[in-house]
């Protein structure tokens, strides 16, 4: 990629990005409205940004309008309006494994409405108010419903990684679970018959941004005390080889597929652009920590751990990151 074709795919993802905020609020953040009273639950400033544009814009943006490249048309509305109700909602089980501490066994209770058994929270209530849009709104698949039950349970077996005793081995396969099945339930809600190799690509974007995530959130891990694949790397350049070998392996698996040589390559570009971040980061770890050992990042600032995207030399850093990650196959 060089960087008139950068220039193009961030005019077009910028150009999407305000389109679907104004889908959101013109006719997605009324319904949440009246489901939130519903429930008689109360959006705090930073969750209503969380749920109703944070989730769902990246659920589009980054995984659903990226999965249709292979496909060669754009959304519709009825898969718009899956894909936003089940990202807030996925943004709300995850509120209730964190926040209220709810086990498997208790979501899939929530999830098949047996709620004689269970003791509902107002947060509850609102994904059993949205969860019911959804169905009247525009049924999703029965395979959405299998990958959304694999979710949960791996989305819950992530409580594990508060134990700083975990190998890393076994984060890397929680992480490459959780976000592989978050990835299958966003192409089941799109109106498509999927084959194996696409289904292996999709597994796969899971794990790069789950890495990028790990990323991002490094400083409050440390702080709240989440044992991540990049927590347990030896050192920052043992991660950043972690990452490149997994968008490597994301290229392959893209060849794999039936997409011709046009369509991958603007898919390439496309993920580029979305993965480009990790480079950034791991940029500014190893200036944190010099001598490569982790170590030193468990005892530095949150200025030097957290990426602060909106200084004009990290950004020209992403420019840079984004054409260089585009250039590795």
């Amino acid at each position: 990629m060089n960087f008139l074709q950068l220039a193009y795919h961030f005019t077009g993802y910028y150009t999407r990005l305000q389109w679907e905020k104004t889908f959101i609020r013109k006719q997605v953040a009324p319904l949440v409205e009246q489901c939130s009273k519903k429930a008689g639950y109360r959006f705090s400033r930073e969750e209503h940004k969380k749920i109703l544009l944070y989730y769902p814009l990246f659920t589009i943006l980054g995984v659903a309008e990226n999965d249709l490249v292979l496909r060669r048309r754009k959304l519709r509305d009825s898969e718009r309006w899956r894909l936003v109700l089940v990202s807030m909602m996925a943004a709300l089980f995850d509120d209730l494994i964190d926040e209220e501490h709810w086990k498997e066994e208790d979501l899939l209770h929530l999830l098949h409405n047996r709620l004689e058994q269970l003791t509902l929270t107002p947060k509850a209530n609102l994904i059993l108010a949205l969860n019911e849009e959804l169905y009247t709104r525009c049924p999703p698949s029965a395979a959405y419903r299998m990958a959304l039950e694999q979710g949960i349970h791996w989305q819950a077996a992530s409580v594990r990684q508060l134990d700083k005793d975990i190998s890393f081995e076994e984060v890397l396969l929680i992480s490459r679970k959780k976000n592989g099945f978050t990835s299958f339930i966003f192409a089941y809600l799109l109106d498509e018959e999927w084959t194996e190799d696409e289904l292996n690509f999709f597994y796969q974007t899971g794990i790069l941004g789950q890495l990028v995530n790990d990323a991002y959130d490094l400083f409050k891990d440390i702080r709240d005390g989440i044992y991540t694949s990049l927590r347990k790397c030896c050192s920052v350049e043992e991660a950043e080889k972690l990452f490149i070998d997994e968008w490597k392996q994301l290229i392959v698996l893209l060849a794999n597929t039936s997409a011709g040589i046009q369509q991958q390559r603007q898919l390439k570009h496309r993920l580029a652009c979305m993965y480009g971040y990790g480079l950034v980061a791991f940029d500014q770890f190893k200036q944190a920590a010099p001598v490569g050992s982790l170590t030193a990042l468990e005892k530095a600032s949150r200025k030097q751990l957290v990426v602060d995207m909106e200084l004009w030399p990290t950004r020209i850093k992403l420019l840079r990151a984004i054409i260089q990650i585009s250039k590795i196959h």
